[in-house]
């Protein structure tokens, strides 16, 4: 049957039937088959905008396929040209550092053996050893003695008479020569051994000595920390009494007289400092003002009067513009109010959807700002620095979509800052897909067409919490 000879319902059904297995094919990642349906659909409506943003929305699905699979591809054949090389460099990597590890192991056991044997070494040890050596001395002394008497015994008895005098006293020369050699060794070693005794005692009274400082210096520093925490403690103690008198006094309206009298009394028994002073006095100006500012927008009603009031104790106590802002953004948040100063910028094409958020918004907010499309109002975003970016989903032909406006928002090509920033989408489609991609991209509220003022300030206020 011809697509002229169709009545609009039956085009209408088609095209719906034709949508729905898009949305099918979306999920089952069909893309081709769900760009063969939207043609499809076109046949019957070209200009349906639920298949136009059906089509671009997968369009960069496609592309987003192409390039993770282009990525993958690339990545599997670097891997595998550089895999055998990687794999050698590693192999003699790991065996070089096995050598370095198997000699630093080999000198580190070799030094603690040297340290072990020179940290056990006693004077015990040390009388041992030099006992053990005396006695060999003594030993092989006496042995040569005896063997050197024994041989002038055999040689006297061996002689005949005819060995004169003088050959006799050689040999005893000898003999005695010998004697005295085996007796100087003797004290030699004693020498040596009373050396060794006391480089030893000298050593053991050095380490004591250090061990004895050591300890000393240790017992020194804790005792230093624990006066130091404990004068921190009482300073502490001093700043918090000296804080809680003033706080007490501001509250009660004391005259500026008494309080600096009282004061000055104070500082002299906590031994206050000028700049302590004014630490404390500021802390306790900014405590009374956000409080001030709390019980302001805690009220069901706020007069001028309790305004001017605020305005006479912001200049009192010095608050700077900046601190004022920081202050009622935080007091708002903690009290669950709307925050007038955050700059929202809404997006449509329609300029009466335009006007009525704007009319809504800009009771509560003082800076709304609307564009009829993204591509007007992207070059202002970094200057303007938005709190919160309402947008359309179709924003018309020849322009980005509300979908692909938030993904560039979300990769950052407006500018890090605004990465994180709050989103809502809003749209006449109540399909799952787009749903369900808005989610997918952060967005803190999808607002179908028509909404109410009610929804629109319960979206906004959800999205700036």
């Amino acid at each position: 049957m011809a697509i002229q000879s169709l009545s609009h319902e039956e085009k209408i059904r088609r095209v719906s039937a034709l949508l729905r297995q898009v949305d099918e094919d979306v999920k089952e990642k069909r893309y081709e088959q769900a760009l063969d349906k939207i043609r499809q659909v076109y046949e019957y409506d070209i200009k349906n905008i639920y298949a136009r943003a059906y089509e671009e929305r997968i369009l960069i699905l496609m592309m987003e396929r192409d390039r993770e699979q282009m990525l993958k591809e690339a990545e599997k054949k670097a891997e595998e040209k550089i895999d055998a090389e990687v794999k050698r460099r590693l192999k003699e990597f790991y065996k070089l550092q096995e050598i370095e590890a198997e000699k630093r192991r080999a000198a580190e056991q070799k030094e603690q053996v040297l340290e072990e044997r020179a940290r056990q070494a006693s004077v015990s040890e040390v009388k041992q050893e030099t006992t053990r050596d005396l006695t060999t001395i003594e030993k092989e002394a006496l042995k040569r003695i005896e063997e050197l008497e024994k041989r002038l015994q055999t040689a006297l008895q061996s002689q005949t008479t005819s060995v004169d005098a003088t050959t006799v006293q050689k040999m005893k020369e000898e003999y005695e020569a010998k004697l005295l050699q085996y007796k100087k060794q003797f004290e030699e070693a004693e020498a040596e051994r009373k050396k060794i005794q006391e480089e030893a005692f000298a050593r053991m009274r050095e380490e004591q000595q250090r061990a004895q400082e050591q300890l000393v210096q240790k017992f020194e520093e804790e005792r230093r920390l624990l006066i130091e925490r404990e004068r921190e403690k009482e300073k502490q103690r001093a700043l918090d009494a000296y804080r809680s008198v003033m706080m007490l006094m501001m509250e009660l309206a004391v005259p500026g007289e008494v309080q600096s009298s009282i004061l000055q009394s104070l500082k002299i028994s906590f031994n206050i400092t000028d700049t302590e002073h004014m630490a404390v006095e500021r802390e306790v100006q900014v405590r009374s003002y956000i409080e001030t500012v709390r019980t302001l927008y805690q009220a069901q009603v706020q007069t001028e009067e309790d305004f001017e009031h605020l305005k006479n104790l912001r200049q009192l106590f010095r608050i700077s513009d900046d601190e004022h802002v920081a202050i009622v953004k935080r007091v708002k948040k903690e009290l669950g109010l709307p925050d007038e100063t955050a700059v929202i910028v809404a997006i449509d094409d329609d300029p009466a959807i335009r006007k009525y958020i704007e009319h809504i918004l800009k009771r509560t907010y003082k800076t709304v700002i609307t564009a009829i499309n993204a591509e007007s109002i992207v070059s202002e975003l970094p200057k303007l620095q938005p709190s919160l970016i309402i947008s359309d989903v179709n924003l018309g032909v020849g322009v980005m979509s509300g979908f692909t406006f938030f993904e560039k928002v979300r990769n950052g090509e407006f500018g890090d800052s605004l990465k994180a920033l709050p989103l809502i989408l809003i749209s006449s489609m109540e399909d799952e897909f787009f749903i369900r991609s808005a989610r997918q991209l952060g967005v803190k509220t999808y607002l179908t067409k028509p909404f109410t003022k009610e929804q629109l300030e319960s979206a906004v206020k959800d999205a700036l919490a």
